[in-house]
Formats: C-alpha cells, structure tokens, sequence
C-alpha cells in the first residue's frame, strides 16, 4: 500500500559490518547476483555540455554515470531515495578499482574527506513491514561505511519516515486487519531461532511498541491501536556539489539493475530512465526542495524551487475521518495537465501505471479537442506486485482503475492511441515465474520508468507515475525540458525499444506515426517469439478487467 509493491521479506547478512561481501555472500544472501553475474562496465564520459540533460536509459547506463559523479564530487553529495542499498555493486571501471559494492565507494570517499548526506524513506513497520526491514538494513550497513572511513562525522544519514497518518475512524475501522498483520509477523518470527529472531526485530524497530513477550514467545498487542503511515517518500534524485543533479525514477539497489537488452528472466528485468543536468540554477533548485520537503511535510508553507517540479503532502491536523494527507504541492500534476492540454501532434508516454482518472479526462479531453493529435503509450503488461506473485487486493484495484483509465483514452483517441507494453524477444520458460509475467508467449518487461513527451519539445522526467498516489500523496521530484533536450529524450526512450526507424520520419505526423508503429507492433505479435524484431507488443487489456476489483470507499489515490 505503499507506492511500489513490497518486495518480499528482508533477511539480513550474517555480518556485514565494515567488510566487503565476498562473491559466496553475494550468492548466499541473494541470489539475484549469481544470475546477473558482476559485469564490469567502461566509465561514462560526463557531458561537457553541463546544460544538455544527458538521458539514461535502464541501470546499465544510469548506474556507472552514478559511480562517476560521486567519485569525481569534491566538497558534499546529497541523496533522497526510496531505496538506497549500500551493498549493491558497483559497475563501472573506476569505481570497482576501489571496492566491490557501494559500502565500499561511500567509505573511499568519506576518508578523502567528502560530505555525504542521504535520505532514504522509512515505511509503516505493519502494512510494509519488509521493506521497512529493508531501510533499517541499509540505514545499519550505510553507518558501519561510516565507521570504517573513520570520519563518520563526515556522514548524515535519515530514515525518513512521512508524517501523515491515518485518521483515528479509519484506524479503529482497520484495527483487526492491523492486528491480523501483527499476530501473522509475530508468529513468523517465533518459528525462528532466538538469535535470529532478535536480529529480524532490530531490523524492524517500528514494531517494538506493538509486539510484546510472554513466557518466551511474541504476541501481538492489542492495545495501543497502531498509527498507520499510508504515504511515503518516493522521489530519486541526488545533487553532486553544485555542479550536477541526477534525477527520475530509479533507485539503488540490485533489483533495479538491468541491462538496454533486458536479457534475464522476466521477474528481474527493470526499464527505468534517469537523467543527468547541470547548470548552476536547476542545482540549485534541488538544494533547495532537499531543504525544504520535510518541513513543508509537517506543515510549513510550501516555497517555490524553480526547476524542480513536486509532490509533497502533509500531515492533516487533525485528521480523524481521513486516511488521505493534506495536498500541499501539486506542481507534477499541474505540469502533466498543462503538457497534455499544449500537446498538438504526439504525446509519448512511458509510465509504471496510469490509474489517475483526472490525468486520463485530460488525455480524453486533449484527443477530442486536436483531431491531429496521437498517443503512443508504454505500460507494463501487469503491475508487479501481480506480475510475479499472486496480487493483493490493492493491486486488483489498481487493475481496476488502470483498466477504466485505458478504455477512456481509447475511446477519446480511437485509432491514433497505440498502447503497448514490453516483452522480451525470446519464448518464454520456466526461468520466467508469475502469474501474469508473459504476453504473447514471451516474458514481459518491466516498465518503471516516468516519462512523458508532447511533441518532441516539451518533457516531464520525473519519479511520479501517472497515478493518484504520485500525484497527491507520495513527495515525489521531476524535471521539466523544452526544445532539443525534450526531442532528444524523446529519441532515446523511442529507439530504445524500435531501433532507429522508431522516430518520426520528415514530415510525419503523430497519427502517423502511431499508424507506422501499429502495423510494427502487430506484426511482431504474428511472429512466433524468437523472430520478433522489436520489444513491444499490444498492452493486454483484459486481465485488469478480468482480475480488478473496485472498492468503493477506499481513495483512489492508495494505489
């Protein structure tokens, strides 16, 4: 309930502190590394041109440039990610001539005397109770890199925890949902081994008011009612003295590594687009919003950040009958109406959801208001949380709405709206695990990536899919572009998945050109698998129909 899906349960290393993990560890502890391998990669040229934005399409060009502007950073770096894990590792030549893993990096640069200051977000300890293990993890793992530099004054590290509560009606009306929760957390950790068993709590310190011991076993406390923390910190961005901003929808970790072939298993592949700008005033302006968020968070009057554009919420007060913070900062949501609504030729879309029925009326509104007007979309084929594993209840609604959503904008669009979504060029197998994780007899791709461009010279780069959750809830932070940087991204993104026919040809237009990459698509989807020459495919509509479910009552905005 908490944005992207929960990520499955957080057991930790058997000690990790001031040491690199040795490849055994790596296997060992996740088995994700022994599939990927540890590629090596050539180190990025930053671009002499600070005020280019440089894109970056998947991890495998993200990461290294990453690596790169925190090992050429002189004077304080400054970070704000969902995810941050120190112990991923590291990719590019330079950086691994000092260490394996991001531990590593942070402490080298800590003992050359580098200010580092990171963010990473908490969540509510019951209702996402693996990946708030998963912040106290990296929060223990990021301090031990401060101890080993021997300058752990030199490092500032939060758990960020949003402020907004559920209301005290909602929470009592949940209150056995809540405790269910708690009794099924406290009987998983009683099935294991005293040490084990402490060393799983102190990973999860948001539990310690709600459990308590009885003659030697964990019980769920029925009293105190719990709070429940529904919104979260989902932006990815950080700030390289004041020379560069690196910013989008990526975060560190290895989960989110993948390569511009997204050759692996349909379960670990990871599309996503960062980008890289500099320029004293964009710089700036990210200072700015990493000093200001928290405390517009808890109240404070919200200031403008130039560039930057942002969602961030509030804590009602009070808040009795709401489950939804207050809406503070709408700048996100604004930018994408107004791009929608300026757009004349072609809207190009890549986003992890698109479940906002005020962005999708937009969308409707803009295609019946410009009879020349095209959309090419990119979705996941599912979300993950029901790609990969059975779906929770929240993600069926998300289905729900997502599926209401695309049949509005078809009807708007009718035949100049393409919606697609990615799979791999191979036939699926057994390596590829889920209930939803292939289309069209080949493994899917999965797309997290935020990015929206009209007309090749108006852009959003941002960490906020087209949901409500990112519009209204979640503190999230994008850029805009216009002219060349906007047609460049444009570029990259459409010849990552068609290659170099994927642009518009002289002269063509949007419908056009959604007419050209129909007959495309709909031609690799005739091919078997193994003969296809691109990545996309039609988005399957019917099984968000089939498996979504609405709630009435709930806020759209949850998911």
């Amino acid at each position: 309930m908490a944005g992207d899906p929960d990520e499955g349960d957080v057991f930790p290393l058997r000690e990790r502190r001031g040491t690199p993990l040795t490849d055994t560890d790596y296997a060992e502890n996740n088995p994700a590394h022994e599939r990927w391998g540890r590629a090596v990669l050539p180190d990025p040229v930053l671009p002499a041109d600070a005020e280019t934005p440089m894109p970056l399409i998947t991890a495998e060009q993200a990461y290294p440039v990453l690596e790169r502007c925190f090992l050429e950073a002189r004077d304080r770096v400054r970070m704000s990610f969902r995810v941050f894990d120190p112990f991923t590792q590291l990719h590019s030549v330079s950086a691994r001539k000092i260490g394996d893993i991001w531990f590593d990096l942070i402490a080298h640069k800590l003992r050359e005397g580098l200010k580092v200051e990171i963010a990473i977000t908490d969540f509510d300890p019951i209702a996402v109770n693996a990946m708030h293990a998963m912040t106290w993890d990296a929060m223990r793992g990021l301090i031990a890199a401060g101890e080993a530099s021997g300058h752990p004054e030199r490092l500032t590290v939060r758990a960020a925890m949003h402020p907004a509560r559920v209301g005290a009606v909602p929470r009592v009306l949940m209150w056995y949902k809540t405790w269910s929760e708690l009794r099924l957390t406290a009987r998983r950790l009683n099935g294991m081994p005293r040490e084990e068993r402490e060393e799983m709590l102190s990973l999860r310190p948001g539990l310690g008011n709600h459990l308590t011991e009885r003659g030697g076993k964990l019980v769920a406390r029925l009293w105190p009612i719990p709070e429940l923390y529904l919104a979260t910190h989902h932006q990815k961005f950080a700030v390289f003295d004041d020379k560069w901003l690196y910013i989008g929808g990526l975060d560190l970790d290895d989960r989110r590594y993948d390569t511009l072939r997204h050759d692996r298993p349909a379960q670990e592949t990871w599309h996503d687009v960062q980008l890289l700008m500099g320029g004293d005033a964009v710089v700036a302006d990210a200072h700015r919003h990493l000093d200001s968020y928290l405390a517009i968070n808890c109240g404070a009057q919200p200031q403008p950040t130039g560039r930057i554009l942002r969602t961030i919420s509030a804590h009602r007060r009070p808040a009795i009958l709401r489950m939804s913070p207050k809406r503070k900062v709408g700048e996100l949501f604004e930018a994408h109406r107004d791009l929608f609504s300026k757009a004349r030729d072609l809207i190009y879309i890549e986003t992890q959801f698109m479940r906002d029925r005020d962005l999708a009326r937009d969308l409707a509104r803009a295609a019946r208001a410009n009879p020349g007007l095209g959309l090419v979309m990119v979705l996941p084929a599912a979300p993950e949380d029901a790609a990969f594993s059975k779906a929770r209840v929240d993600a069926r609604y998300g289905d729900y709405l997502q599926a209401r959503c695309i049949r509005k904008i078809r009807r708007a669009f009718g035949d100049r709206a393409l919606i697609v979504s990615p799979a791999v060029p191979r036939r699926a197998d057994a390596k590829d695990q889920g209930p939803r994780a292939r289309i069209w007899r080949a493994p899917i791709i999965y797309v997290h990536a935020k990015v929206t461009v009209a007309d090749g010279r108006d852009a959003i780069v941002s960490s906020a899919n087209l949901n409500g959750r990112s519009m209204h809830w979640d503190t999230e932070a994008g850029v805009r572009l216009d002219g060349g940087s906007a047609l460049q991204l444009r570029d990259a993104c459409m010849q990552h998945w068609l290659g170099e026919d994927a642009p518009p040809a002289p002269g063509e237009t949007g419908p056009e050109l959604v007419a050209r990459w129909r007959g495309i698509v709909e031609a690799d989807r005739a091919r078997v698998p193994e003969l296809r020459q691109h990545k996309l495919l039609p988005y399957p509509l019917r099984p968000a129909w089939r498996l979504g479910r609405n709630l009435p009552g709930v806020p759209e905005a949850m998911v």
